[in-house]
């Protein structure tokens, strides 16, 4: 670890005494060095962290040996005798931070796995929804996949059934050949109708649990129950869904309602009783609205068929993934942000994507899906997961990129398409711009003297091939904006199809002021574009990201 390195450099800049650390992880009898203030130190105390006494071995020959465990690893610290009592209180203050940063290491390791599977989980769902005519035809296989990834026994898939009204199972797990009866959705003590009418996630425990779903809470165990929501297109193709009041009596009225659940998941049964996590309910609310999106994309799909209107299906598709795209204030209060995704009559693949790592680091990333139509969304959509996923669990960008590379490769080779990626983290604490670009053309480092400087690509496009993709280094200055576009500005064309080219906006972000928010400078942009083109449709969709980080 390259902290516990710094550490023992640091100790030994201090005490003039030389030091060490030697791990053993559980389950095994290498040994790692974790880090040491000289090669020759580190070579020398090898030999006693693997002996059989190792306090007798250090004082052998006039060493301190403490141990250090983490809970997940034991280690050993070897140190110089001290000439003073301060010496000694300064290593005594060295453990705790040698712990604390191992501890630190094994929590983002076990974090990584689980990330791991929940993106296996995610991919294969969306693998089962793609190549199925309709969700019943792969309502088991779902059910057992979300069920086994958050230790689930006994669990049941309901959808909505207009007449009567109730939500029907049409697939069960665990429940020994039991029949689970259709729930009525005036019925407000079953735990699927609250959710059902919350359009969330609900959870039951002990005695109350066993009332809210008999049958896969038999045991009295914890229940979480996680709506199958679809977005509302807003063009009224909907129907009639009832509008129950909040007591079981009375008769429920119906009346056109836009975005009503298609269905519900219900699961419990876990071993030993132990309650769902905040993990396991936002796992499940995705893989809900996953089955609820691919529900709805196949309704639009019959519709457009229908009513021959598949072009403007697609794009209200588009619009409705525009929503994950996250809002710039999630990297408030220690950076500024701003961003905008304009879209073309097509469907496109434009997307970016914020995240506010730590008080002192802020990621950035923008990406450009090759083509147009469905396939380029289903790619955002992907590519958009996959990375916000990918940059909270990877600390360097290139392995940020490389890990949504891997994760695309399988979808971008079947599908002949590829996509530009630019993902950069502002390290205020040390004044850098650390970034990886993989085929990214228009990514600028703009200075407070107006200066553009350029955040090159290291590797083309992913989905062109499994190059490595580095990472670059710049410094970042006080007053330095961070600004990613699209080509669709630059492409932009005018009455007489001249682009607008890339020199034109350069000039015009060179002309802003140090005073200026990331908002004047995005809407100055657009602004350029719009001067240029006039009335001229797009023809490409449109994406700016720009963001500083206060001093």
């Amino acid at each position: 670890m390259m902290e516990v390195a710094t550490l023992m450099a640091a100790f030994h800049e201090a005490t003039g005494r030389e030091a060490a650390i030697w791990e053993r992880r559980d389950g095994t009898v290498a040994l790692s060095l974790l880090g040491a203030s000289s090669i020759a130190f580190a070579a020398l105390t090898e030999t006693g962290a693997l002996a059989w006494d190792v306090n007798a071995w250090a004082r052998q020959r006039g060493l301190s040996a403490q141990l250090v465990n983490t809970g997940d690893s034991a280690g050993w610290l070897f140190a110089e005798p001290a000439i003073t009592s301060e010496g000694n209180r300064l290593l005594g203050r060295l453990v705790p931070f040698v712990w604390r940063l191992a501890r630190e290491r094994d929590g983002a390791a076990r974090e990584s796995v689980e990330r791991y599977q929940e993106i296996n989980l995610l991919y294969a769902i969306g693998e089962l929804l793609g190549g199925a005519a309709a969700v019943e035809d792969v309502a088991d296989t779902l059910l057992h996949e979300l069920a086994t990834t958050v230790g689930a026994t006994r669990a049941v898939f309901l959808l909505t059934r207009r007449v009567p009204m109730t939500l029907a199972p049409v697939a069960t797990m665990g429940l020994r050949d039991r029949e689970y009866a259709s729930i009525a959705l005036d019925d407000a003590s079953h735990i699927a109708v609250r959710a059902w009418r919350a359009g969330g996630a609900c959870t039951e425990d002990g005695v109350s649990s066993r009332l809210a779903d008999p049958l896969i809470a038999e045991d009295g165990g914890p229940l979480l129950a996680v709506a199958i929501s679809r977005p509302s297109t807003g063009m009224n193709v909907t129907g009639q869904f009832p509008v129950v009041s909040s007591r079981r009596v009375g008769t429920p009225h119906f009346e056109s309602v836009g975005a009503a659940p298609s269905g519900v998941l219900v699961l419990g049964g876990r071993a030993h009783g132990a309650p769902f996590t905040a993990g396991d309910r936002k796992l499940a609310m995705a893989v809900g609205m996953q089955i609820g999106v691919a529900m709805h994309n196949a309704s639009l799909v019959r519709a457009a068929v229908e009513r021959q209107q598949l072009v403007r299906e697609m794009r209200v598709a588009h619009e409705l993934q525009l929503k994950l795209l996250p809002k710039p204030s999630v990297v408030e209060p220690e950076a500024r942000a701003a961003a905008r995704v304009v879209s073309a009559e097509s469907v496109g693949g434009d997307f970016f994507l914020l995240a506010r790592l730590d008080r002192d680091r802020t990621g950035v990333l923008i990406g450009d899906v090759s083509g147009h139509g469905f396939q380029a969304a289903l790619v955002m959509a992907l590519a958009l997961s996959a990375a916000a996923i990918h940059v909270q669990a990877a600390f360097d960008p290139s392995i940020a990129l490389e890990a949504v590379q891997r994760s695309l490769a399988d979808e971008l080779a079947s599908t002949e398409m590829s996509l530009s990626l630019c993902y950069a983290v502002i390290d205020s604490r040390v004044g850098e711009l650390r970034f990886a670009n993989a085929g990214h053309p228009h990514a600028f480092r703009l200075g407070a003297d107006g200066v553009c400087e350029r955040l090159s690509a290291v590797a083309p496009p992913i989905g062109f091939s499994n190059a490595p993709i580095d990472e670059c280094v710049m410094a970042w200055r006080q007053g330095d904006r961070l600004v990613l576009f699209t080509d669709g500005l630059v492409d932009a064309l005018d009455e007489r199809d001249r682009r607008l080219g890339e020199a034109a906006m350069v000039r015009a972000l060179s002309r802003m002021s140090h005073a200026e928010s990331p908002e004047v400078i995005l809407t100055e942009m657009f602004a350029v574009v719009t001067a240029h083109a006039g009335e001229t449709p797009l023809r490409d969709d449109q994406a700016v990201v720009v963001v500083d980080r206060p001093w």
